[in-house]
């Protein structure tokens, strides 16, 4: 077993996973006898489900529960204790935990309220908590959770009723930061028969986070998929290190976040800032790590179901047949939407299917008519010859709403070509009430994978596509980020530089930047066309302005100025706005004119995920068009390359309409800044925009023009 760990803090111990989920003692502190209470609720259920280790419950106004002797510490049980559940109030939680830790208990789990999601005394509460399960070797999980559930072992300790008793066993494992949640996740992939490794309700996350449980479950032989339901990462590079551990253990780690809204946005200075949406962030950040993230309860659990069942497509081509014309269509049209392409036949696959079929044309997607109502041979028959047929890789059989007649007679023949197929296949078959019972039951019985919705079943296969493409780009990923040196802060840098300060400083970093003239004020009017003369015709004037990042919301660009006159023009149009909207100027700026496509390059401080780099489409279409991702900086030459891979830009560098643009002098610019911005803790935000991307293969990539944020000096 592979029992490498991520690295954490100083003073954590390992996480003991077998102590977590599968303990052979486990003290149920507080309690009680109160049969609809919340502090009888983990004995109950340990109880009912037939726990075959020991179990103590501990409370000084009882000497007996349930048949159990009962202690009034932990402490006075004896014996060694795994694992401990504290059902207690608040104030009572501290004592209690030091009890469990004096006695040697491996796990403690606080499912009590009223720590740091109350505020700061609630906050200093648990830390104390965390202190002394250090110290004293202890794990601690919660506070403010539901604990765990262990199908495999048939173990259920959490303080809910609320909780399925038919339990399928299976390999998922479920992380999740909300104890109503997890239940939600664990109740509905049990009533449809999705078989689950555990379930683990971390709460607070004072001590055992998610990314303590992703790195043990890497580890899980009963474990071969992690879904997770989070709201916030509270250890970024501690997740990326287990989730990359994980890969490397062939697991799939899916991720459903809560609070994806962008009203949320911060308020920025920079294009890169007012782009930078909490969710977009997390999606981007999630995708860069090869988690596979979903949108719905549903998808998490369908999605990981299906990649507990089969291993990933060999491409994103999928076949759809069904006996009905329309659900044809409509399964087409989804596919479509969800990413995945819908091949037409071979001519040789037509012929092999057009000698049985007396209605219609072979196509993708088929229809099968009515021809195969009646006729389970005719159904054999042309599943087996699709199986044959190289031009898909997954396949979607879509069932209309059958009653147990057509049920009875025809889904046996798609459940035994599913289970059959080398391809990863899957079955949809709408239900209505009263009516699909029958075929229901007999899809459960077949063990194939199938769903409830065309949409259901899309959905989950695309994401079984999506992931194999997230694996792939993961393989390449650094196992660590970090600045390999530390750029110190130019004295000559206010919090605001202007443009050519931003840029001069670019230069002397390395990044290309293109060639530009500074007149001050004093001697813009005489000496402009001298320096326009250096520079060259066409050209690009600027007027410079205190407190004015944005310049050409203001009109004070001009590009491609020609000659004199124009330039001439220029300056006049520039005074009259710098006076009509009293601006106190700081200089004009002419710089050589670059053309090619735009695209903006730039730098923010995520508090959670840290110094990020964000691509995409430049100029004055940074924030009209939604063509940006941001990436964990300093990024690789791969990384950089597939992350202009998914922006429409990023596809336009590639080549188009035989036009083919510099996109390795843009991958060098990009690797350089995230690399000059992970070293560089001082510089908050940045705007690299636009950046010219030269339209010939080598024509290079320029840097034309910069906005800098510096965090305030810190006060000696």
């Amino acid at each position: 077993m592979n029992t490498e760990t991520a690295p954490r803090a100083l003073g954590r111990p390992a996480l003991d996973l077998g102590a977590l989920l599968a303990p052979r003692s486990i003290a149920i502190i507080g309690a009680s006898s109160n049969e609809g209470g919340y502090s009888s609720r983990s004995l109950t259920n340990l109880l009912r489900t037939g726990y075959s280790g020991s179990i103590y419950p501990v409370n000084p106004r009882h000497t007996e529960l349930a048949g159990l002797p009962c202690y009034p510490s932990v402490g006075h049980i004896g014996q060694p204790v795994d694992a401990a559940i504290l059902l207690v109030r608040g104030d009572l939680v501290t004592d209690a935990v030091r009890d469990c830790v004096d006695a040697g208990v491996k796990v403690i789990t606080v499912c009590s309220a009223g720590f740091a999601e109350d505020g700061e005394q609630g906050a200093a509460r648990q830390a104390e908590l965390v202190d002394l399960t250090r110290a004293g070797g202890s794990r601690l999980l919660g506070p403010n959770c539901i604990g765990t559930v262990n199908v495999i072992d048939n173990i259920v300790a959490c303080p809910t009723l609320n909780i399925t008793d038919v339990f399928t066993p299976g390999s998922i494992s479920i992380v999740s930061q909300s104890g109503g949640m997890a239940v939600n996740l664990f109740n509905r992939a049990q009533g449809r028969g999705i078989g689950i490794r555990g379930v683990v309700s971390v709460g607070n996350e004072a001590d055992v986070d998610v990314a303590d449980l992703v790195d043990a479950l890497a580890d899980d032989e009963h474990t071969m998929v992690i879904a997770l339901f989070v709201e916030e990462l509270r250890d970024v590079p501690a997740f990326a290190a287990a989730v990359a551990k994980a890969h490397r253990a062939g697991k799939p780690v899916l991720a459903l976040k809560a609070g994806r809204s962008e009203a949320g946005a911060r308020s920025s200075l920079s294009h890169t800032g007012a782009l930078a949406g909490s969710h977009r962030v997390f999606g981007n950040v999630m995708e860069q790590l090869g988690v596979l993230e979903v949108d719905s309860i549903d998808a998490l659990i369908d999605s990981a179901d299906l990649l507990s069942r089969m291993e990933p497509p060999a491409s994103n081509r999928i076949l759809i047949v069904s006996p009905s014309g329309g659900e044809c269509s409509y399964a087409a049209d989804r596919a479509s939407e969800l990413g995945l392409r819908v091949p037409a036949l071979s001519a040789q696959t037509i012929d092999a299917l057009s000698g049985d079929m007396r209605f219609g044309t072979p196509g993708n997607p088929l229809d099968l008519t009515g021809q195969v109502i009646g006729n389970a041979g005719y159904l054999a028959g042309v599943l087996r010859e699709l199986e044959r047929a190289p031009e898909f890789d997954m396949v979607l059989y879509a069932i209309p709403t059958w009653g147990p007649h057509d049920a009875q007679r025809l889904l046996p023949g798609f459940i035994t070509a599913a289970q059959a197929s080398v391809k990863p296949t899957v079955i949809s078959a709408w239900t209505a009430a009263n009516l699909t019972q029958h075929g229901e039951a007999v899809l459960a019985a077949g063990k194939s994978s199938h769903f409830g919705s065309v949409d259901a079943a899309l959905i989950a296969l695309s994401n079984l596509a999506r992931w194999s493409d997230l694996r792939a780009t993961a393989a390449k990923a650094p196992t660590a980020r970090g600045a390999a040196t530390v750029v110190p802060r130019p004295a000559e840098l206010p919090e605001l530089p202007t443009e050519h300060q931003a840029k001069t400083f670019l230069r002397r970093q390395g990044l290309p930047v293109s060639r530009e003239v500074l007149l001050a004020d004093t001697v813009a009017a005489a000496h402009a066309a001298g320096a326009a003369a250096d520079l060259g015709f066409p050209l690009v004037a600027k007027q410079l302005c205190a407190g004015v990042v944005h310049k050409s919301d203001l009109g004070l660009v001009r590009v491609g100025l020609r000659d004199k006159a124009e330039l001439d023009q220029a300056l006049k149009g520039f005074a009259e706005i710098v006076a009509g909207r009293d601006l106190e100027s700081e200089g004009l700026l002419l710089a050589e004119l670059h053309r090619g496509t735009e695209v903006i390059v730039g730098g923010i401080r995520d508090p959670r995920f840290g110094p990020l780099v964000m691509v995409g489409a430049g100029g004055v279409l940074a924030e009209l068009v939604d063509d940006v991702v941001f990436r964990l900086c300093p990024l690789t030459r791969e990384e950089a390359g597939a992350a202009l891979d998914g922006l429409a830009v990023g596809r336009l560098l590639r080549g188009h309409r035989g036009t083919r643009y510099d996109r390795d002098a843009l991958i060098e610019i990009i690797v350089g800044f995230s690399e000059l911005f992970a070293a560089s803790d001082w510089l908050a935000q940045a705007d690299l925009n636009p950046v010219i991307v030269a339209d010939t293969p080598t024509g290079g990539a320029v840097i034309v023009d910069a906005a800098l944020v510096l965090t305030p000096p810190t006060k000696e």
